[in-house]
Order: C-alpha cells, then structure tokens, then sequence
C-alpha cells in the first residue's frame, strides 16, 4: 500500500481544479484575509494520510487563492467523532467549539439539524453543480427532499470476505460448494458443517469445533435483511420503526442460534482481526475495509500466508438481493458567511473526480460523482492495484463486486427521522448482547455432553426471540420512539 499512496499523494498534487463556491462578484471571500476552517473527521490509515495530503494542497492552491485554509483534525472512531460534534451542538460543559465542516451519517447529521447547526448547502451547490454527483448518494444527504445538508464524500457497500486457503481446503474436504456462500441459509448450513468438520478433527474432545464467520455490523445486518424480506425497519417515510414479526424471527435465528452454537463468532475488535488469528474464515464487512484483509495468519506460531475472494453481499432465500450502500457525508455548521463558503470550496474541490478517485481508492472506497467510474484516472488506478502489492489486489478484486452492487443492483441507505439514530443503535446491541447470553448458555450446556438438538431445546429459541422484541420495545418506549409490531 506504501507505493499506492505515493502514487495517491502525487495524483492529488497534480490536479487543481479552478472552481468557486460562487461567482466572485458575490463571493464574501478575501485572499488577504484568509478564513480558518476546522474540519473534523474519523480517518484513520492511509485514508488519513490522503485527506491530509489533500487538505494540504488545496490550502496551496485553491484555498490560497480565494482566502481559505482548512485545519483536519482525526477525532478517533465515528462514535468519538459523533459524540465530539454532538457534546459541541449542545454546548456541554468543556466541549470543544462546534467545527466549520465535519463527517456526518445522515441519522447524526440530522440529530444536529435538529438542534438548528447546521448549513443548508443548497445556498452553495447549484443544481448544475449538484447534477455531476451519484443520485442516491446526493438524496442520501438531503432531508425533506429539499434542504441538502451533506455532501458524500466516498461511499462503500458491503461483501462477504473469505480465507480463499481455508475455504479450498474445508470444500475439497467436504464437497461444499462456494454457492452455499449466496444466501444467509446456505451461509448458516455451511458454518454448522465447518464446525463439525473441524470437530471431528479433535474426536477427544467435543464441541471443540471452529467458526466459521462473523459480521461486522450487526446493525447493517438487520436493516439490510429486513429489506431484503420486504420490510424498512427503519421507516424514515413515516418516522417509525417496523419490527415485523416473521423477517426478525429469520435474523434472529440465524444471528442468535449462530452465535449461540459457535458457528459464528466475534472476538476481536472486527472480524479481520479474527480472520488474522485464525478464529474466522470468513465474514460480512465493508468494502472499504479490503485493505486491512490480512495476507497472513497466526498459525502455530508462524505466519502462513492465505488467499483472498470476495464475493456478494448474502440475501436470504425469496428475498431481494440488496446490499447497503453506506459513508459519511460531511456537513457544514452555522457560523459566519465567510466560514461556510469556504467549507463548501473545499468541499465541491473536494469531490471532483480529479481529487475524489485518488482518495476513494486508497482502500476500496466508491467516488461520489457519476463521471468517475469512466474516468481514465479511475481505470489506471485500478489497473495499479491489480498489479500491486497484495493488500492491493484485495483492493482491485472487491470493486467489481462493490460497483455492481452499488450502480447496478438493489442498493439501500435507510431513511432518517429523529430517532433513528437509536433505533439502529438498540437493535444491534440488543441482538448482541443476548446472542452472547445465548452463546454463554450453550458453552455450559455443552459441557454437560448435550448434542445440538438438547441445547437448541433449552435454549428455547422461540422464548429468547420474544424476549429479544420485548427488549427493544421497552427501550423504544423509554426513549419515546415510535414503532409498529407486524
């Protein structure tokens, strides 16, 4: 990756683009007094070192020009971010000062609409100047479908990533096809057959078998899934929520008996980590995340190289294929005249093909502008990554997947309302929280020489799913979010 970010830096030093954020006859803008704007963000890696390159030059080139120098300041996690800019909104007791221009899901950017921070960028994007921009990802920054309070920056989908090494060795074992791998059930099928299989490698000792995989975002599994069944857990349309009796019943099932059993599993702090320790053989992540494969694995205390294969985001059978496409915009706050034109200079310099393709593809993030994708810049860096390093290839192999998914098939970033932010934040801890009682309870009851059927049949599967929705409504109602049962 070290030689395609050099090629990243001096892509971005090579390419100025001569546009403003207004005409100059009404432009508040002043090159001999040059306004600060503080961005605020989550990059971490080679992303932040792109974004900081790229900061860097516009500050030499167009922001010299026109008056305007950009600060980037890392704020750690999103979650880090989201609470900084949050606890600045609300004017906490020691919060920093609210910044010019920050990263922003659309649930959170709303959240600090609410509280009346935020830029209607419309004022600063002409509609000719919107046009350039991916539909669904510009909507995906507008509310009421009017004011426009986020521009994308890149955006990613989801895949199912897998030890190609691992994976060949468990199939020509078994005689599993990869086509098991399309849907959540052959997924959930192939899991259960890992594990036995590598049980038995052990006949000493039972229960003793491996995980198959893990998920990154639980709360991306339960949004998605439920569109794929039909249903928008998160109705934005009519600022609810939906919790459908039979689409949650197939997650929680596949999620909760999963983990419970030790199909699936979650250790590390993501599931590449774990893939890296040997603990998975594959998992459901970001597109983004195709760097940070590893190339390697922890194996007897050696390092044992392994292959790379992406595939589709999994749907569950009769449903619609349907794969997120997700990313955090960047939304400019309240301040001076002279502070948000320049924070949306630097946003429409920002993503234009020029500067946006170098920085999406450091990792295997989608640029925002519909030209992109046919731009000979695109092309050559891909062809680049191909014939680079590994971390690279990952990179290239993912993008064929990921633009499929994102351009031509069945997309989806939920609507936000006022609460939606908690709604995904409750569904996903909630079926984290009582798959890992549930994982807990099974290791017991395999202790006692119980076989899968007896501890499914303790477990009580259809109690705990009840359970479960009992808990996500109480805690929808203590936060006063409205919701629908079905």
């Amino acid at each position: 990756m070290k030689q395609k970010l050099k090629a990243v830096c001096l892509a971005l030093s090579l390419f100025i683009l001569l546009t403003g954020c207004s005409s100059d006859a009404t432009s508040v803008l002043d090159p001999k007094n040059p306004v600060s704007i503080t961005l605020w963000h989550y990059y971490v890696g080679d992303n932040k070192i792109a974004l900081e390159t790229a900061v860097d030059q516009f500050n030499k080139s167009m922001g010299s020009e026109k008056g305007v120098v950009v600060n980037a300041v890392a704020k750690g996690s999103i979650a880090e971010l989201e609470k900084a800019v949050t606890d600045s909104a609300k004017g906490i007791i020691n919060a920093e000062p609210m910044p010019d221009v920050f990263s922003a899901y659309p649930d959170k950017g709303l959240e600090i609409n609410q509280l009346g921070k935020l830029c209607d960028l419309n004022a600063y994007f002409t509609e000719d100047e919107q046009k350039p921009y991916v539909e669904e990802f510009l909507n995906n920054g507008k509310y009421d479908n009017e004011r426009l309070l986020s521009i994308p920056i890149v955006k990613s989908t989801e895949l199912l990533y897998v030890n190609a090494t691992a994976w060949n060795e468990f199939a020509a074992a078994t005689d599993v096809n990869e086509k098991k791998l399309t849907t959540w059930e052959g997924i959930y099928e192939t899991a259960r057959s890992y594990y036995q299989w590598t049980d038995a490698q052990t006949p000493e000792t039972a229960w003793d078998g491996k995980s198959f995989m893990g998920v990154d975002s639980v709360g991306n599994f339960v949004i998605i899934g439920n569109k794929q069944l039909g249903v928008e857990v998160i109705d934005g349309a009519n600022e609810k929520a939906i919790l459908n009796h039979d689409s949650m019943k197939k997650l929680f099932d596949f999620y909760y008996g999963g983990m419970s059993l030790g199909y699936l599993n979650a250790v590390g702090k993501f599931r590449s980590d774990d893939i890296k320790a040997g603990d998975l053989i594959a998992y459901v992540g970001s597109s983004s995340g195709a760097a940070y494969f590893p190339t390697w694995i922890e194996k007897n205390n050696t390092q044992s190289p392994i292959d790379f294969l992406a595939l589709a985001y999994p749907v569950f059978t009769g449903g619609t294929p349907t794969a997120i496409a997700q990313g955090a915009g960047m939304s400019v706050a309240k301040s001076t005249p002279e502070k948000q034109e320049g924070a949306a200079l630097f946003l429409k310099w920002f993503t234009t093909e020029e500067q946006n393709i170098p920085f999406a593809m450091t990792t295997g993030y989608l640029p925002v502008q519909t030209g992109a994708y046919n731009n000979t810049e695109f092309n050559a860096s891909l062809e680049s990554l191909r014939s680079g390093e590994a971390a690279d290839k990952n990179v290239a192999a993912v993008y064929d997947i990921a633009l499929n998914q994102i351009m031509d098939a069945n997309s989806y970033s939920s609507m936000p309302f006022n609460g939606s932010y908690d709604v995904r934040t409750v569904l996903e801890k909630s079926l984290t929280t009582i798959a890992e009682s549930g994982r807990q309870s099974a290791v017991a009851l395999k202790e006692q020489g119980m076989t899968e059927t007896e501890i499914l049949e303790a477990l009580d599967m259809n109690a705990r799913f009840e359970e479960w929705l009992a808990s996500v409504r109480g805690q929808f109602d203590t936060l006063g979010i409205s919701y629908s049962d079905e």
